[in-house]
């Protein structure tokens, strides 16, 4: 069924426009002499109405984001100070612009644009840290990151009434 489209229609006739009118002004008199409605009402009527997927009215929507840009933002910070070691300060602040631009940007110029980032940084801190922590950091990344997918994939469960 289309959507009906206003300019196509035909103007509506003087006897619809006098039944339209007549019941604009029934409802004005009934919401006219009806009582205030109580002061909670609002609240009363947003809690029994079922919560969509996609509104972020309730704290509760933002746990996930929250925690991925959390883990975003102490992974950049991370590959930040561990260079400083090594490096000069000047090139570990490159470093982690060059990563922290790759994760902002779309995932294919993100995985051109880190490849050489991380192969630098890779490089620069092989004799620093032992294999056995670097794989277990890696581990744990990619850990967070199946959690983070797996929890923006789950589908809300609706119970029927």
């Amino acid at each position: 069924m289309e959507p009906a489209n206003p300019a196509m229609e035909p103007p509506p006739s003087a006897a619809a426009l006098l039944h339209d009118r007549k019941l604009e002004v029934l409802l004005d008199d009934m919401v006219a002499s009806s009582p205030a409605l109580p002061s909670d009402f609002a609240a009363r009527v947003a809690l029994a109405r079922p919560f969509a997927p996609w509104e972020v009215r309730r704290d509760s929507a933002w746990k996930v984001p929250f925690f991925a840009a959390g883990g975003l933002f102490a992974a950049s910070l991370a590959v930040f100070l561990a260079p400083l070691g090594q490096l000069a300060p000047g090139t570990a602040v490159a470093v982690w612009g060059q990563l922290f631009a790759a994760v902002l940007s779309s995932p294919i110029s993100a995985a051109i644009s880190a490849g050489p980032a991380l192969a630098a940084a890779v490089e620069s801190l092989r004799g620093v840290v032992a294999p056995g922590v670097a794989i277990a950091v890696l581990g744990t990344g990619l850990a967070f990151g199946a959690v983070t997918a797996a929890a923006l994939r789950r589908r809300t469960v609706r119970v029927p009434r």
